[in-house]
């Protein structure tokens, strides 16, 4: 029987947490965002590990990574979330372009370095690559690049970037759990029919066979399940799905997809997608922003639109409780773990990908 790679402390510790941050989420590509929603001159406030950074496009349209730092005195050019318009930072109002560079500053004359050599007091930027609508930042200076990175994960990425086209729901939530809980809550199903027979248990069209969910773990580092859809399900389903229009990537499966180190991004046959990104505050305490993104469907008739509006709509109160349900779980393994002496036990095949999570845990940590 395996047990656990990490020991309970390794769910608290600050020792642990300071680690994370120091090597975890400086040295590996992270997800921070969407490139759709920066689109009209926007930038984006986030975290990303300890460090607080901004992103905005530049004049070719390429997502760029900066320290969310002003050049003059050093103040927090932006809060966390969206913002219209440049980068303007609140105490002198200094103004950066596109590219991070300061172009707009009261009383110019009294800083006739910046004036002269603007490009010399840049924002300090970070690697930012991005794979179809998908932007990753590292902090490191070094590493692989993102396609070597995300190894498979990045043609999955770039094939289902094609379409979408919205933000359907949005929300952020905070949990009092360490992250590395709420990611191997993720990881399995085990607990599906103890925390979720209100939702999950309720679901219609996907597959009750002992076997339906294919877990695919080759990967060093990101994994990925398939559960089929029931058949019957899906006879029943086309009938009404001619209605409804084509979108660019129907697919016949449940599918969730963990890419190292917080980001899960999940699907049913693909008529949205639903992105999870796992933001450690604390040992104690993660910030999950969950986005259901939607894809461009043509051919819909009138009847059709309403039809898969009312899918999207029952889609996002059934993520909403599903997440309350696995917040309040997660805080009471929190509990459990603070005062835990021994390693957890790891069920054969049906948490494999915990184990996989953990192995790649430790060798990156």
């Amino acid at each position: 029987m395996p047990f656990s790679k990490l020991s309970p402390n390794d769910y608290f510790s600050i020792d642990r947490f300071s680690r994370e941050n120091a090597v975890l989420f400086k040295e590996n590509w992270i997800f921070t965002g969407l490139v759709f929603p920066l689109k009209g001159r926007k930038h984006y406030g986030l975290s990303l590990g300890n460090i607080e950074i901004l992103l905005q496009l530049d004049g070719y349209g390429k997502p760029r990574a900066f320290l969310n730092v002003c050049s003059h005195r050093q103040a927090q050019l932006c809060e966390p979330g969206l913002h219209e318009g440049p980068i303007r930072c609140p105490y002198h109002s200094w103004v950066y372009d596109q590219r991070g560079v300061p172009t707009g500053i009261p009383s110019k004359k009294c800083f006739p370095e910046v004036v002269a050599n603007p490009e010399n007091y840049q924002l300090t930027e970070f690697h930012c690559e991005t794979v179809g609508q998908f932007i990753f930042v590292r902090i490191s200076s070094t590493g692989p690049d993102l396609r070597t990175y995300l190894g498979n994960e990045y043609s999955f990425l770039e094939r289902i970037s094609h379409g979408m086209q919205g933000l359907l729901d949005e929300f952020i939530g905070d949990v009092d759990a360490n992250w590395k809980i709420l990611i191997e809550n993720s990881l399995e199903g085990y607990h599906v029919p103890s925390v979720h027979s209100r939702t999950f248990g309720s679901v219609a069209g996907m597959s009750d066979e002992a076997l339906a969910p294919e877990f695919y773990l080759d990967d060093p580092l990101h994994t990925y399940l398939e559960h089929a859809a029931d058949n019957e399900w899906l006879k029943r389903f086309s009938r009404t799905e001619q209605k409804i229009g084509k979108w660019p990537h129907r697919f016949e499966y449940y599918t969730h997809h963990f890419i190292f180190p917080n980001l899960t991004v999940t699907s049913f046959m693909g008529y949205s997608y639903h992105i999870q990104y796992f933001n450690p505050l604390s040992p104690l305490k993660t910030r999950v922003h969950s986005r259901t993104v939607g894809v461009d469907i043509s051919d819909s008739t009138i009847f059709g639109k309403k039809l898969i509006d009312q899918i999207h709509s029952d889609s996002n109160k059934f993520t909403r409780k599903v997440f309350n349900e696995d917040a309040e779980i997660c805080q009471k393994v929190q509990m459990g773990v603070n005062n835990a002496i021994r390693s957890a036990i790891l069920g054969v095949e049906i948490e494999d990908r915990i184990s996989h999570f953990q192995s790649a845990y430790m060798r990156k940590i």
